[in-house]
């Protein structure tokens, strides 16, 4: 089953419209990081498991949920609570807490995915601010038995060779 992964969208409405309808029929789960900047009612958040974040509407969202897709469990968070520009730590150490396999945040703006203390870190980037990419980007996850496989793409949906990895999963 694949895994979309969006974050700090920041109001943006046709792109969020966009990838729901590219990914339809691909895609299992859609997950917001934070930072949409929109209700939980609006029609472009409806099917994304979505959080809080630190530009959101207070209480709108959770600060944090877990979510099994098959066999690995998911943390996702926006990360500002976690202090996540400073370091992974406190968000490595949650994601332990929690028993998550993968942990999924966003703030920073910078995509990127990494291992941790045997969890996987992915940070879709932004699609309306990126920080280490000229153009916005998203994340699709896809596992396969004991490998998980982050792709990184830009808004028209070309893959980012430089930011895409796979991983082995500890479960």
């Amino acid at each position: 089953m694949k895994v979309l992964i969006v974050s700090d969208t920041h109001g943006l409405k046709q792109e969020l419209t966009l990838l729901k309808h590219r990914y339809e029929d691909e895609v299992g789960v859609f997950i917001h990081c934070g930072d949409s900047e929109l209700s939980p009612d609006a029609p472009e958040m409806t099917g994304f498991i979505a959080v809080e974040g630190n530009c959101d509407i207070h209480s709108a969202y959770p600060d944090t949920l877990l979510k099994a897709v098959g066999p690995v469990k998911f943390l996702v968070t926006h990360g500002h609570l976690f202090d996540v520009k400073r370091s992974p730590m406190k968000l490595m150490y949650k994601g332990l807490e929690s028993g998550a396999s993968v942990v999924c945040f966003g703030h920073t703006h910078v995509a990127q995915t990494f291992q941790e203390g045997g969890i996987i870190f992915i940070n879709p980037g932004s699609l309306r601010l990126p920080r280490n990419h000229q153009e916005g980007t998203y994340a699709v996850c896809d596992f396969e038995q004991d490998r998980l496989r982050v792709a990184y793409y830009n808004f028209a949906g070309e893959q980012v060779d430089s930011l895409s990895r796979t991983f082995l999963l500890n479960r």
